[in-house]
C-alpha cells in the first residue's frame, strides 16, 4: 500500500531520524499507526489484489508433433546394422545415434537416428578430450582415499566414454501469486514490566519470470538426478547440429518427446518462481506459506545434444551399488558415487593404529631409560 500526505497529497516516506512518516514536500510528519488507519479507510489508495487464472499455452517443437508410435523406443528394443568398413553385423539399442564397430573400432553415426524428427536442432560439442578428462578425474580421485582399485585412474580412463545425451531445451514464462502469513514479535519495557507484542500479517506477492533454455533429459535409460548435477552448460556455445560432431563418440536420440517431458520443465520453472516470491518476505520472524497459484505460458522446445563423459558400472553386484562417474564434457564439472573399499579403509586405520602404538612405545622406552628412579 501507499501513504499520501493529508496536507499536500505528497507520497509519504519513512524517515529514520524521526521514526515517523515524513512528506518530502511539506516536511509534515505522521505517526505510522495513524496513517495505517487512514489507509485502510481510504479505498482509493488501497492496493487491489487481482487473482489471475492463466491457461497454459505451451507450444511443442515440430519434432515432438511429428513423432509416431514407430519412433518411440521401448525397453529392450534392438536394431542391427552393418559396419561399412569391415561388414560386421552390429546390434545396438534402438535409440543409439552414434557408436563404433566393436571389431574394427570404426566410428559410426546412424543416419536414421539423426534425421527427420530425430535430428537435433543444436549441439554443444565436446571441449575436453581424454587427456583433460584424465586430469580432472585424477584431481577428483585424490579426495576419495578409499576408492576401490576398479576406480583407479588407469582403469576408469580406459573405460569411460564420451556420450552425447538428448535434451529438450524449453523457453517459457511463469507467473502467479503467493499468500503467506508473517509473524513479528516485539518486546519492550513498560515500567517494571516486560511486554511482548505478537503480530500476524497477511502477506501477498505476485510476479512473473521468463525462462530460457531449461534443460530436461530426454533419455529414459539415464538417471536424471545424476545428469542434473553436471549443470550448467554454456548455451552461448550451442552450434547448429551436424552429424560430424558425433563421430568418435556415443550418442543417443530421444525416446521421450517434448510433450512427455514438459511436466518436468514446468516443475522446475514453478519451483524457481515460488522460491523467488518467497525470498521477498524476509522481514518477519516467522513466515508460513498458505497457498500459491502458479502457471506457465508460451512453452517452446528445441531438441539438442549435450556432451557427457560417463562410466557406469556395478562395483558391488551383490548389493547393486551404483558406481556412476559423469563429467560435463564442456566444463569438466564432475559428479560421482565412488564406493568405499572396506578392506582398504580398515588397513589404513590399522596402519595408523600401529604407527601410533610404535610412537608411544618408543617415547615410553626413552622415558624409562633416562629417568633415574
Amino acid at each position: 500500500m501507499k501513504y499520501k500526505c493529508p496536507n499536500c497529497g505528497g507520497e509519504l516516506a519513512f524517515d529514520p531520524s524521526s521514526g515517523k512518516l515524513k512528506c518530502p514536500y511539506c516536511d509534515s510528519v505522521f505517526e505510522l499507526e495513524e496513517q495505517e488507519k487512514l489507509q485502510t479507510q481510504n479505498k482509493n489508495d488501497a492496493v487491489t489484489f487481482i487473482d489471475e487464472e492463466a491457461e497454459d499455452q505451451g507450444v511443442q517443437a515440430d519434432s515432438s508433433e511429428k513423432a509416431n508410435d514407430e519412433s518411440e523406443a521401448q525397453d529392450g528394443e534392438l536394431v542391427s546394422c552393418l559396419c561399412p568398413n569391415c561388414g560386421a553385423k552390429i546390434v545396438t539399442a534402438k535409440t543409439t545415434a552414434s557408436t563404433s564397430c566393436p571389431y574394427c573400432r570404426t566410428p559410426l553415426v546412424i543416419e536414421e537416428q539423426t534425421s527427420g524428427v530425430f535430428r537435433p536442432k543444436y549441439v554443444i560439442p565436446f571441449e575436453l578430450d581424454e587427456k583433460q578428462i584424465a586430469q580432472v578425474y585424477e584431481d577428483y580421485i585424490k579426495t576419495k582415499p578409499f576408492y576401490p582399485e576398479a576406480y583407479s585412474k588407469k582403469n576408469v580412463i580406459a573405460k569411460i566414454r564420451g556420450v552425447y545425451l538428448p535434451y529438450w531445451l524449453y523457453d517459457l514464462g511463469a507467473s502467479g501469486d503467493m499468500v503467506a502469513e508473517g509473524e513479528k514479535t516485539l518486546t519492550r519495557m513498560e515500567g517494571k514490566y516486560q511486554v511482548t507484542d505478537h503480530m500476524v500479517y497477511h502477506v501477498f506477492r505476485q510476479g512473473h519470470m521468463d525462462f530460457w533454455k531449461i534443460p530436461v533429459l530426454a533419455a529414459s535409460n539415464t538417471k536424471e538426478e545424476d545428469m542434473n548435477a553436471l549443470e550448467p552448460y554454456d548455451y552461448k556455445k550451442l552450434n547448429t547440429f551436424n552429424p560430424g560432431y558425433l563421430a568418435g563418440f556415443l550418442a543417443q536420440r530421444y525416446d521421450q518427446t517434448a510433450e512427455e517431458r514438459s511436466g518436468r520443465c514446468t516443475q522446475r520453472a514453478k519451483k524457481t518462481l515460488s522460491h523467488k516470491l518467497f525470498e521477498t518476505m524476509p522481514h518477519y520472524s516467522g513466515i508460513h506459506k498458505i497457498r500459491e497459484n502458479l502457471q506457465t505460458q508460451n512453452k517452446i522446445s528445441d531438441f539438442v545434444m549435450l556432451p557427457v563423459w560417463i562410466l557406469d558400472m556395478k562395483y558391488d553386484k551383490e548389493n547393486g551399488e551404483d558406481g556412476l562417474i559423469a563429467i560435463n564434457g564442456q566444463s569438466g564439472k564432475i559428479a560421482g558415487n565412488i564406493p568405499v573399499d572396506n578392506k582398504k579403509m580398515w588397513m589404513y586405520f590399522l596402519k595408523v593404529l600401529l604407527i601410533t602404538f610404535a610412537v608411544v612405545f618408543i617415547v615410553a622406552m626413552a622415558i624409562f631409560m633416562f629417568v633415574d628412579f
